[in-house]
């Protein structure tokens, strides 16, 4: 009870309640004492009705309070245990070691996590690892190779394999590169057994199945082995083999022959083993085309044939055959063809511009089948064709060499004027009024030079014309240097 609470009691009981130093007498302290016991039990009344009413919320804050006042005591037991070797001895440098003690064990556990959680990612690394490995289908081995990759070799190319990269992870690298290399064999093996060439060439049969295979328990056909090899970026290993073979067999002869067909014949369409038979062999009908219609159209044939047997109109599987063929295809037509197509008379250099147009529809054909990239940067024909003039001076220069080479070695040093009359020698000089006497040699030499750029200069155009002026003025100088020495 409060002390206010108190003076108001007495204030009340006292006769005189103005003023409160008036002693109590024996009645009025009978009556505080019934007021105040009166006070007192509503109080403890209220008391126990609130802790009936709050009874959970009181053994909690109790529950609390105890475990606290627990910890309170480990803590200080702790405590006491730590401080136990400074009870002794007042020098801080017990508590220094016990502190770096404290420090080294938190560092070996964080080791110990640290390898714990290597050991983990290369227990899961082994597991895929043999998984793949006992993979039936090549696809799921592809894939799972794959996925791999990142984790073994990218890992390591980026920088995040260090020194202290644990042994047993460059063994499972060894064991993935090993993998790899087994599947990429076996699948571009399993390729070329889905194609047998005739020993005599000409003549290629595609089979869905390779050969001898249809027995086995698990068959991998062409498109599956070359999704394979996509999947593990091996599709230009896997490819190699038969762009070489069908080059040798097939191209070579296509384009090196003139009187060739093409030919496709289906032996067994939609079945469990699908082959097509693609022949190039004598054509019947003998025309030979100046434009070279017939040799692009029997390109274009071998090609429709590869992307839709093979490359199973896949855009990616044809420019890797693309890219390991082109070269090879185009430097067989500028030698069989375009080359031996550049006229050797200015006059005939109109003629050429069918073979001009009929290249550039090839080449654009090409590109239309995704064979060629549309950037136009193996356009290596149209650009011969383009430069047809030069190719043409070039031709005309090695004529004049001939010629010019047969006039030096009928040149007579001893008598260069003995060629027939004096008068032929006689010839005026450049710029100024004067004669001079030359020899035949000489005088043979410079016609034959004029007589080319004149006909080059009345024929071609002016860029083609400087071109190829450029060309036989280097050529013609240098021996008409080479007589004037000995004129």
């Amino acid at each position: 009870m409060a002390a206010d609470d108190v003076r108001e009691l007495l204030l009340s009981t006292t006769a005189d309640a103005s003023d409160p130093s008036t002693p109590l007498s024996a009645p009025d302290l009978r009556l505080l004492i019934d007021r105040l016991r009166l006070r007192s039990d509503r109080l403890h009344a209220s008391a126990l009705s609130f802790a009936a009413s709050h009874r959970g919320a009181l053994a909690s804050s109790l529950a609390r309070a105890a475990s606290a006042a627990a910890s309170s005591a480990s803590v200080e037991s702790s405590l006491a245990d730590a401080l136990a070797p400074l009870a002794s001895s007042p020098d801080l440098s017990d508590l220094k070691a016990l502190a770096d003690r404290l420090l080294a064990s938190r560092r070996e556990l964080a080791e110990r996590q640290e390898q714990l959680a290597a050991a983990s990612t290369i227990a899961s690394l082994a597991a895929r690892l043999r998984e793949a490995r006992a993979a039936v289908n090549p696809l799921d081995t592809a894939t799972a190779a794959a996925e791999l990759k990142p984790l073994l070799i990218d890992a390591e190319r980026s920088g995040s394999g260090g020194e202290d990269t644990p042994v047993v992870f460059g063994l499972l690298k060894s064991d993935w590169e090993q993998l790899v290399d087994e599947l990429q064999v076996g699948l571009a093996k399993n390729v070329e057994e889905c194609m047998e060439f005739s020993p005599e060439g000409g003549k290629v049969v595609v089979s869905t199945t390779p050969r001898g295979c249809s027995s086995r328990a698990h068959v991998v056909k062409l498109p599956v082995a070359l999704q394979a090899l996509e999947i593990i970026d091996a599709l230009d290993y896997g490819m190699a083999k038969i762009a070489d073979l069908m080059m040798k067999h097939i191209l070579v002869p296509a384009i090196s022959n003139r009187h060739v067909a093409v030919s496709v014949e289906v032996l067994e369409e939609g079945g469990p083993e699908h082959s097509v038979v693609l022949s190039v062999g004598p054509s019947e009908e003998l025309k030979d085309n100046k434009d070279g219609s017939n040799l692009y159209s029997r390109i274009i044939d071998v090609i429709k044939f590869v992307c839709k047997f093979i490359c199973m109109e896949n855009s990616k599987w044809v420019q890797s055959f693309a890219k390991l063929t082109w070269p090879r295809i185009s430097d067989l037509v500028i030698t069989h063809f375009l080359s031996k197509a550049v006229p050797n008379e200015a006059s005939k250099l109109i003629e050429f511009q069918d073979v001009v147009r009929s290249t550039a529809e090839f080449e654009n054909k090409l590109r239309s089948m995704t064979f060629l990239l549309p950037d136009r940067k193996d356009g290596k024909l149209t650009q011969f064709v383009d430069d047809v003039e030069v190719h043409f001076a070039v031709r005309k220069r090695s004529e004049i060499l001939v010629k010019a080479r047969n006039i030096l070695v009928q040149y007579d040093y001893d008598n260069p004027l003995e060629s027939g009359g004096r008068d032929d020698s006689v010839v005026d000089l450049l710029f100024l009024p004067e004669k001079c006497f030359t020899s035949k040699s000489a005088l043979l030499l410079m016609k034959l030079v004029h007589g080319a750029l004149k006909s080059r200069m009345h024929q071609c155009h002016p860029q083609g014309w400087l071109r190829s002026f450029a060309l036989l003025l280097g050529m013609s100088y240098s021996f008409i240097r080479l007589l004037c020495q000995f004129s």
